[in-house]
């Protein structure tokens, strides 16, 4: 083809579709913008003097602060001291195996089954072992619902431990 030629069927085309885009838009009917409206965010006032705040002036000097008065000292039940958490976490011991390729080949197959399965360490008088665990769980019922489900779908018999949260 033409250069010329395509340079015009290409100008049809963006005039074309141009003009269906904006046709439309100067005969259709006004936006109708009534259902639209935001209601007010109202904010509160400022807090009056009802809470027990000292609002005097912050001290300009060093001898001022050191005339200030000593700070109310704190009761010690009043502060909430972080506490480590006491709760129970279950975990499902699925398996322990003496070769590392047996405790990852079952680790594996759990994480296919989309279940959090962690190996662990340990030294023994056999030497080291690896121990497959699942979980950990904060809910007993679903720790023991997730025991009979893996041991049905793995034809194992695995052992649900209690393990404390203050423990780690």
């Amino acid at each position: 083809m033409e250069q010329g030629l395509k340079q015009r069927l290409v100008g049809v085309v963006v005039i074309t579709s141009l003009a269906a885009i904006f046709v439309p838009m100067l005969f259709d009917d006004p936006i109708d913008e009534t259902g639209k409206l935001i209601s007010e965010l109202k904010i509160p006032s400022a807090p009056g003097k009802s809470l027990d705040v000292d609002s005097s002036p912050l001290p300009n000097s060093v001898d001022e602060v050191i005339m200030l008065p000593e700070p109310m000292a704190l009761k010690e039940e009043s502060i909430e001291k972080p506490t480590v958490s006491n709760k129970v976490r279950w975990f499902l011991q699925v398996g322990i195996f003496s070769e590392e390729s047996n405790a990852v080949s079952l680790r594996n197959k759990l994480r296919k089954q989309e279940f959090p399965t962690t190996i662990s360490k340990e030294s023994s008088e056999k030497g080291l072992l690896y121990r497959v665990r699942v979980g950990p769980e904060l809910d007993q019922k679903r720790a023991e619902a997730m025991k009979v489900k893996i041991d049905k779908l793995n034809n194992i018999k695995s052992m649900l431990i209690p393990e404390s949260g203050n423990s780690r």
